[in-house]
C-alpha cells in the first residue's frame, strides 16, 4: 500500500513539473516594433553590359519579424541605366592585325586587300536606355538574434522578384570610315552616314538579389540601414553596339533588339519606419 501511494505522489509531481515547463515552453516573449515600413536608394553598375553607365536604385517595401532572426515581407523597386556611348567607343579592341575602336564594325565586301580590314563603319547609338520596375518578395536572416538593446544587427536578405524591363526608342547611327594607312587613322567617308531607328521593347523578366546588410538602431521607431547586394536579371530585349555583329551584312533591314541577361552590384541605404 505505501509502495502504491508513494508511485502516486511520484507521478502526480513529475505531471506538475512536465505542466509547469510546458507553461514556460509556450509562453513566448512579444516581440515590439515587429512591423518596418521602408525605403532607400543608391546606385547601381550593370557588370556585364558593356555600353551603360552607373545607374541609379529606388526601393521601398514592407516586412515583418517572424521572430528575432527571420524577417518576410516584399518591395517594388525601380532600376534604371543610361546608354553611354562614350564607354563603349574608350574601349580599344581588336578587329585584326590592327587595333580599331571596339565600336567599328567591318565590311568585307568592300576590302582592298581579304587580309587587311580597311573599311567599314563607326556604330554610335542614341536612346536606348534600360528601365525595370520589379515586384520582390523579401527574406531577411539576422546573423545574431535581435534584443531589445540592440544597436546593431547585420543580415543577409534574398529577393527574387519578377520585372516589365523596358529599353527605350533610339537611333543606330553609322558614318562610313576608310582606313588611312599614312596615319593611322579611320577617316570619315562623306555622305556615307546612315540612321536605322529603333522603337520602344518591353519584356517581362525575373531574377533575383543577393547580398549583406547592416541595421543601425532596429528596435526603435527609427532605424537606418545600409546594404549591398549582388544581381541576376534573367534576359531582357536591349539595344547595344556590343551586341551586334561585327560583319555589317549580317545585319537585318530593320534593328532587331538582342535578348540578353545580366548581372549588377548594388549598393544602397535608407530608412525603416517600425512600428507594433
Amino acid at each position: 500500500m505505501k509502495n502504491i501511494v508513494a508511485l502516486t505522489l511520484l507521478l502526480s509531481s513529475t505531471c506538475i513539473v512536465f505542466a509547469q515547463d510546458e507553461g514556460a515552453i509556450k509562453k513566448r516573449e512579444r516581440i515590439e516594433r515587429d512591423k518596418s515600413i521602408f525605403i532607400g536608394g543608391g546606385i547601381s553598375n550593370a557588370t556585364s553590359l558593356a555600353d551603360y553607365s552607373i545607374g541609379m536604385n529606388f526601393e521601398g517595401g514592407f516586412v515583418k519579424r517572424v521572430n528575432r532572426v527571420l524577417s518576410i515581407g516584399g518591395s517594388i523597386s525601380y532600376l534604371n541605366f543610361n546608354y553611354d556611348p562614350n564607354i563603349t567607343s574608350s574601349r580599344i579592341a581588336p578587329a585584326n592585325i590592327n587595333t580599331f575602336p571596339s565600336n567599328f564594325y567591318y565590311d568585307p565586301t568592300a576590302l582592298n586587300d581579304p587580309a587587311f580590314i580597311d573599311a567599314g563603319a563607326l556604330i554610335s547609338i542614341s536612346g536606348s536606355d534600360l528601365s525595370v520596375i520589379s515586384l520582390a518578395a523579401n527574406i531577411k536572416l539576422n546573423f545574431v538574434p535581435i534584443k531589445e538593446n540592440t544597436k546593431i544587427s547585420v543580415y543577409g536578405f534574398a529577393k527574387p522578384f519578377v520585372a516589365s524591363a523596358t529599353n527605350s526608342a533610339g537611333n543606330i547611327i553609322l558614318d562610313g570610315v576608310l582606313y588611312n594607312s599614312q596615319t593611322g587613322n579611320l577617316d570619315k567617308v562623306s555622305g556615307a552616314t546612315e540612321n536605322l531607328p529603333f522603337e520602344e521593347v518591353s519584356v517581362i523578366t525575373g531574377g533575383i538579389f543577393l547580398g549583406p546588410g547592416v541595421e543601425f538602431f532596429p528596435n526603435s521607431p527609427i532605424s537606418f540601414f545600409l546594404q549591398a547586394s549582388f544581381g541576376y536579371t534573367f534576359p531582357v530585349d536591349q539595344f547595344s553596339i556590343k551586341s551586334l555583329n561585327r560583319d555589317i551584312n549580317k545585319w537585318p533591314d530593320t534593328p532587331t533588339a538582342t535578348s540578353l541577361g545580366f548581372t549588377s552590384i548594388n549598393f544602397a541605404g535608407g530608412i525603416s519606419f517600425n512600428i507594433d
